[in-house]
């Protein structure tokens, strides 16, 4: 009796491997990007926008500024008006031609310092980030609200963790959230074989998903993370499409 529950207990667990297959979440959820669409993303005090400037059918155009905070008027502005108002204190202002098909960059040009470029390889985070394949986080694994060294019992009655939600400078309540994780690939890279767990949200038709709304990465010094502070449509950017 004990061999057949142990049998038919593998079994549950190994179709259940099978039908969590790793997915390039990612690289799907960017098909559903819209023109006019940005997220504002913070990461040891520096800011991101990533706005999406123009779409094809297999690729499109996406547009980063790049700022320290000491260096954005933030009394002064909106983010949204940060941009149409040609982002003063802005240290870098690109655009990528992105391959849909393949997750591929294909081509980058730097309005700071007009010119098209190359982008080097140990640059090409979101390139690499897009084809990686992830795998879904069960809400069992998921991390807890509340103090840690709870009994299990204790530890799964808790709230799962949610990252916080900002469309158009509204905070968007009761959000829910999907956890994904991936190994970075071992390419000589600092972040060869580090754990890279995302957050995108459960709803991806109703708020920009193409990107996650918290990316951690463990294995570093401490935990890198990149979380989004502010999301939208709808914006013009003041720059010529190259």
């Amino acid at each position: 009796m004990k061999l057949k529950f142990f049998i038919a207990t593998l079994l549950i667990l190994v179709s259940t491997f099978v039908q969590a297959e790793n997915r390039p979440i990612l690289k799907e959820n960017f098909t559903k990007a819209k023109v006019g669409d940005f997220i504002v993303t913070s990461q040891n005090k520096m800011f991101s926008i990533l706005h999406v400037k123009d779409k094809s059918s297999d690729s499109l155009v996406l547009e980063e500024i790049t700022a320290p905070g000491n260096k954005i008027p933030r009394n002064k502005y909106t983010w949204r008006e940060w941009v149409e108002n040609d982002a003063p204190g802005n240290t870098s202002w690109v655009i990528y031609h992105l391959n849909t098909d393949t997750g591929n960059i294909d081509g980058s040009y730097s309005y700071t310092k007009n010119t098209w470029f190359k982008l080097r390889e140990d640059d090409n985070f979101l390139s690499k980030l897009l084809s990686m394949e992830f795998y879904h986080v069960p809400h069992s694994e998921r991390k807890r609200v509340g103090p840690r060294g709870a009994s299990p019992a204790m530890r799964q009655s808790r709230q799962i963790w949610q990252p916080r939600m900002i469309v158009n400078g509204q905070v968007i309540p009761n959000v829910n959230f999907e956890a994904w994780k991936a190994r970075w690939p071992k390419d000589g890279s600092e972040l060869a074989g580090k754990l890279i767990e995302v957050y995108l949200p459960e709803e991806s038709d109703r708020y920009p998903s193409y990107f996650p709304y918290w990316l951690q990465i463990s294995g570093m010094i401490g935990k890198a993370k990149i979380r989004i502070i502010e999301s939208g449509g709808d914006l013009v950017s003041p720059k010529p499409l190259m």
